[in-house]
């Protein structure tokens, strides 16, 4: 069977508490497409309280957005609808921090100096968003880290995976010239699963990076790329997209090192 429901990657996937996102899906992707509708429900639970001023300090709110002016932690749940952002306890957002809603931060997760979320965001417990890092419609479960300078675009990310410094998930592929003018409709994405080839209904996709995989610095994965779990990427590596097995080591050419006596 080919690698593409969302327990061939989530294998911890009990231990999140929105795990009802992948509800029914047969395709792991399936679940970037319902992020924003999915965080948008999230936001506007009933009952949610809205953050009092005291529950604000440190933040800017604008319509749409928050921006971080000082060091923040959560004290309690709560949700600021102007902003479209839900924050749970322990949230702790360090100053020059951007978030566009609908955005959720689950308990105790970390936005470090210079991130950026660009909406549709869903962090998980104790998940790390670091330094000049950009997220945009993506998820990450417990405890998943994208420590520093790194992009996250339309992607899932598993319980204890860790992208390295400067990791690029890109999630937009090659466009002709008719499709950037508007004159074609732009491709979706596909993936090749075993014997077929499957349509993943989405024109950005970044990737599904498996519980406790990890992607080593300054690598690129290509749009529709999909790592088991435990699956390591040496630091510099272009990956192709595709179906990836769990627990096995990727490298490219681009990581090779040849030592030779320079001219003089």
């Amino acid at each position: 069977m080919p690698m593409t429901a969302p327990q061939d990657y989530f294998r911890r996937l009990g231990e999140f508490p929105h795990r009802e996102l992948f509800g029914g899906l047969a395709h792991v992707w399936e679940a970037i497409a319902r992020l924003e509708a999915f965080t948008q429900k999230l936001v506007e639970e009933p009952g949610l309280p809205e953050g009092a001023e005291d529950d604000l300090k440190g933040l800017r709110v604008e319509e749409g957005l928050i921006a971080s002016e000082g060091l923040f932690l959560a004290r309690r749940r709560f949700r600021v609808a102007r902003a479209g952002v839900r924050i749970e306890p322990g949230v702790r957002i360090e100053p020059g921090v951007v978030i566009k809603g609908p955005s959720v931060l689950c308990a105790e997760a970390e936005l470090r100096h210079g991130a950026y979320l660009r909406g549709s965001c869903l962090i998980g417990p104790r998940a790390i968003v670091g330094h000049a890092t950009e997220v945009k419609n993506s998820l990450f479960l417990n405890h998943a880290e994208a420590g520093h300078f790194a992009y996250v675009g339309d992607s899932l990310l598993g319980a204890g995976a860790n992208l390295g410094a400067g990791a690029k998930l890109a999630n937009l592929q090659l466009r002709t010239e008719e499709e950037k003018s508007g004159e074609s409709r732009p491709r979706n994405i596909r993936v090749r699963a075993e014997d077929q080839t499957l349509d993943t209904g989405l024109r950005k996709f970044g990737a599904v990076v498996g519980d406790d995989a990890e992607i080593g610095c300054n690598a690129v994965t290509s749009p529709g790329t999909l790592l088991g779990p435990g699956c390591w990427v040496t630091p510099n590596a272009n990956v192709p997209k595709g179906i990836y097995p769990p627990a096995h080591l990727i490298r490219s050419q681009a990581s090779r090192v040849e030592v030779t006596p320079r001219p003089r």
